[in-house]
């Protein structure tokens, strides 16, 4: 069933639900899905709101790689996360205190 298959009114909300069947009859092993193999993973769908200008950018960095957009956006949100894994965080006010001791590249015009 795509998108275009589910109501977009109350009404069709109504109708839908209206038609939906519940009986006591047991479910067949033949509509049961199979487990999960070792090494599967269970997949989330999460919405996000792109700009469309990055949309598009990321769809032709997908295609060029020959990969789906969500393959993509997978692998650079794995290697972000890795980076983050490795990272050694430090206190805010250990930033401060190493940016004032850093000189500046071009000394002031006195």
């Amino acid at each position: 069933m795509g998108d275009k298959d589910f109501p977009s009114t109350p009404q069709g909300v109504e109708e839908l639900m209206d038609s939906l069947v519940f009986d006591d009859e047991p479910v067949r092993d033949a509509d049961v899905p199979a487990p999960l193999a070792p090494g599967d993973d269970i997949m989330v769908v999460r919405s996000l709101r792109l700009p469309l200008a990055m949309d598009q950018s990321i769809k032709a960095e997908a295609q060029a790689r020959g990969l789906t957009m969500s393959e993509l956006i997978r692998d650079w949100l794995a290697v972000e996360l890795a980076a983050l894994a490795d990272d050694q965080p430090i206190s805010r006010a250990d930033a401060l205190r190493a940016l004032a001791g850093v000189r500046p590249i071009h000394p002031r015009a006195s």
